[in-house]
């Protein structure tokens, strides 16, 4: 596998799995952070965002270029696949309007309670993880779904990195808004 997808999926793939690996870190650490970052010029800053940004990319990209039009028995895959794709990068698209671009990277602007924020405490990774299953469910290769799955295991663990935070920044607010909003649905 030295072939463009090829190296496209050793480099998505080593991003993904240090950054679940560090994010793993950060859940049962009570040490070690590196999400939500302390800083943008923080050591957590520059290792963060080249890992999420890289590896949930070229996720994408590995996905593209390896797509190919299906075959009749596979139309109905495809179909449900894009379905997926088309509804969950929407709405994390559109979670981004609702939250706010700085809230979104990482910025404490507020809690956010109302828009899509009354349903979950995180839309945007409810979404990007339907997309993600869009993406490896349309694509159906082997190596496209092992970095979906791992894409969205980024965003199954990134809320339990979140909170602490979220409870220290805001205390009895984002308590009770814990108490009456699911995590993810």
């Amino acid at each position: 596998m030295a072939s463009f997808s090829g190296i496209i999926f050793h480099v998505a793939s080593s991003a993904l799995i240090v950054l679940n690996v560090l994010l793993l870190a950060t859940v049962t650490s009570s040490s070690f952070k590196l999400w939500p970052t302390p800083s943008t010029k923080s050591w957590q800053h520059y290792t963060f965002w080249p890992l999420f940004r890289g590896g949930l990319g070229l996720t994408l990209v590995y996905a593209i270029v390896t797509a190919h039009w299906p075959d009749a028995g596979e139309n109905l895959r495809f179909a449900i696949g894009m379905a997926c794709v088309c509804v969950g990068f929407g709405f994390t698209i559109y979670g981004y309007f609702d939250l706010g671009i700085e809230n979104t990277y990482g910025a404490d602007e507020g809690l956010v309670t109302n828009g899509l924020y009354r349903y979950s405490r995180n839309p945007q990774y409810v979404a990007s993880i339907l997309g993600f299953f869009g993406t490896g469910l349309a694509n159906g290769e082997l190596h496209a779904v092992i970095l979906c799955g791992l894409a969205i295991l980024v965003y199954v663990i990134m809320p339990y990195t979140e909170e602490p935070w979220l409870q220290q920044a805001y205390g009895d607010v984002y308590l009770d808004y814990k108490r009456r909003t699911p995590r993810f649905l």
